[in-house]
């Protein structure tokens, strides 16, 4: 073999390695081409079903607010519980199919379905009265009059148990949720104390005779611990329960830090003050507008309001002095002393986690009642000053309070 036929040679054995090489890199091409495509397109699926998967939960989650905003006392869109008392009873909201799907029986006048007020969801929800294991009704509610709500089976608002569910794109998502209305404020009396109290003024009047229904209470009650009622210049002390003049000794220990942490979270007026004194016209405080109560006939009557506020003073364990004219509707809470002096109108319970001390001259007029953790001076030379207790005046407080949500779960 001579040398050009050894290069020939070579040269076809090369060509063909190539060949290979070439053959070899496709394979491998198409290979990687094929296992992106199927990357690609697991992807795309997992995509698709997380995205199926979000729309379904967040639209199960859509239909449980929608029940909670409708199950509210003052909703435009009332979900009316004619037996929510009864364990029977059921509320549906979504099309009649998927209503029919979860349970509902247009047949049973324990049921009730309503049209959802969002037509951009396709959720169905599912309402009951949630019960125990022995299937009694649950309430949310201060049974034991300590100012503490807890679940129990006699008294308080209704728990219910609300199952918001949604299948877009064939995912089914379920999410269930315990709520209820926030219960009254549980008032043993107009006037509540834990330490002395002392009343004084021939003008003073504290009464715990209902004047807006027949709830009565006594006038004045003051836990075990406290120390005596005092009176000075015959004022009046109405009420019913307690001993003359209508005061209850030993009374339940309200936890007062409880109820005022219970609500001061749903305050709109919310003020941070270190020993403060604010007039009517100050602002920020009550020149940001609390309401104004409309007076009854006379000081002992009570008076009316629209308005429904929750006003909170955090004193940093001092005190906040309202004078001169201060007025106000809805739920007043302080963390410390409070000072009334001057003239002053409030219509709605007035929570106080230290001491309450009237001063100065003026009419002061509370319809409501007033709770404090501490001690009590009411009344005082110059004007007329009265405690009335209101049903009306407690109750109307908590109506238009977003429902509390007891416990919260996703299903499936």
């Amino acid at each position: 073999m001579d040398g050009q036929e050894i290069i020939s040679s070579q040269s076809e054995g090369t060509k063909g390695m190539i060949l290979v090489c070439v053959l070899g890199f496709l394979a491998i091409l198409a290979l990687l081409g094929t296992t992106a495509f199927l990357m690609t397109t697991t992807e795309m699926k997992i995509g698709k079903n997380f995205k199926y998967g979000e729309r379904a939960f967040y639209s199960a989650l859509a239909g449980c607010e929608e029940a909670r905003a409708r199950l509210r006392g003052d909703s435009p869109h009332p979900i009316n519980a004619p037996s929510p008392g009864d364990s029977r009873w059921r509320a549906y909201i979504g099309t009649a199919p998927h209503a029919k799907d979860e349970g509902y029986d247009a047949s049973i006048s324990l049921h009730a379905r309503y049209d959802s007020l969002c037509s951009d969801f396709d959720y169905t929800v599912e309402i009951r009265s949630q019960t125990d294991a022995s299937g009694n009704v649950l309430y949310w509610g201060d049974a034991h009059g300590d100012g503490s709500p807890k679940r129990n089976t006699a008294v308080g608002e209704n728990i219910y148990l609300v199952r918001g569910g949604d299948a877009s794109g064939g995912l089914r998502k379920l999410v269930e949720i315990e709520t209820t209305r926030v219960p009254p404020l549980s008032v043993p009396a107009a006037l509540y104390a834990e330490l002395t109290v002392c009343v004084q003024g021939a003008n003073t009047y504290v009464n715990g005779e209902d004047n807006c229904g027949s709830d009565d209470l006594p006038g004045i009650v003051v836990t075990g611990g406290a120390g005596p009622v005092t009176t000075a210049s015959l004022p009046v002390i109405t009420g019913v329960g307690g001993t003359n003049p209508n005061v209850t000794y030993g009374g339940n220990d309200l936890d007062i830090q409880r109820i005022v942490d219970s609500f001061k979270g749903s305050a709109d007026f919310i003020y941070a003050v270190n020993a403060a004194s604010q007039g009517p016209t100050d602002v920020p405080g009550p020149g940001d507008g609390w309401g104004q109560p409309a007076p009854g006939a006379t000081i002992q009557d009570p008076s009316s309001c629209t308005d429904n506020h929750i006003v909170y003073y955090g004193t940093g364990a001092t005190y906040v002095r309202l004078y001169g004219g201060v007025k106000g509707c809805g739920f007043l809470l302080v963390e410390g002393d409070l000072e009334i002096d001057g003239d002053f109108a409030w219509y709605g319970p007035i929570v106080v986690t230290g001491s309450v001390l009237f001063t100065g001259g003026g009419d002061k007029q509370i319809t409501g009642a007033m709770l404090t953790g501490g001690a009590a001076v009411v009344g005082g030379a110059g004007g007329d000053t009265s405690i009335v207790y209101c049903t009306e005046a407690i109750e109307g407080q908590t109506k238009g309070l977003p429902l509390l949500i007891l416990s919260w779960k996703e299903v499936t």
